[in-house]
């Protein structure tokens, strides 16, 4: 998918939160630097606060959009190579094969990996209503994208996953670093509305 492209463009706001943990700052002062990137009609992401915190709100209604930072640090994931998602799915597709290009879309994803505009390797974290847990493929969209499937939670409830990013894109790609992280909700090629929130997005050491 030509979007991934356009991953080292986008900025996102993370604040350091310990010495073994790197968070995504969804509060005002850090929406404020948040920028969006993508192409066509754009996924709407909003903030909120609620009695656990901030968390990010997003709305994709046929479009594709996501938020992220270019990582500097290769050696991030040496130190921290856990990265920790929670999010929940209001509204999610009705019924479509993401194994196909026309049906290729997330209500929720994370990307990692090496981004860059001729030969990267992303890996996407995502939610499905559709697939298994650890499932596994190769975009039909990006020779050098792998969707992987870290939940596929119909509760509508908020839930949290804890994945090894750096043994995942070692086997998945054969590194062992990420340049950026991403948020991707998009349903550009489905043409349906979807909703997700996300909180708690950071890296840790266990």
């Amino acid at each position: 998918m030509k979007i991934l492209f356009y991953l080292l463009l986008l900025l996102l706001f993370i604040s350091p939160t310990s010495a073994a943990e790197f968070k995504i700052d969804f509060t005002d002062d850090g929406m404020k630097l948040l920028k969006k990137k993508g192409f066509g009609k754009k996924t709407i992401y909003t903030n909120g606060k609620d009695e656990k915190g901030y968390y990010l709100k997003a709305v994709a209604d046929s479009s594709a959009t996501g938020l992220g930072l270019e990582i500097k640090n290769k050696k991030l994931l040496d130190e921290m190579p856990f990265l920790n998602i929670t999010f929940k799915i209001e509204k999610d597709f009705t019924n479509i094969d993401q194994t196909t290009k026309d049906g290729h879309d997330w209500a929720a994803r994370i990307m990692v990996g090496h981004g860059k505009k001729i030969g990267a390797k992303i890996l996407s974290l995502s939610h499905s209503s559709f697939l298994d847990e650890g499932f596994l493929q190769q975009s039909p969209w990006t020779k050098g994208s792998r969707d992987y499937v870290i939940s596929n939670d119909k509760t509508g409830e908020w839930h949290t996953r804890k994945i090894n990013v750096k043994e995942l894109l070692i086997k998945t790609h054969n590194i062992s670093f990420t340049n950026f992280i991403a948020i991707f909700s998009d349903s550009n090629n489905s043409k349906e509305k979807i909703i997700a929130y996300y909180r708690d997005i950071y890296f840790s050491d266990k």
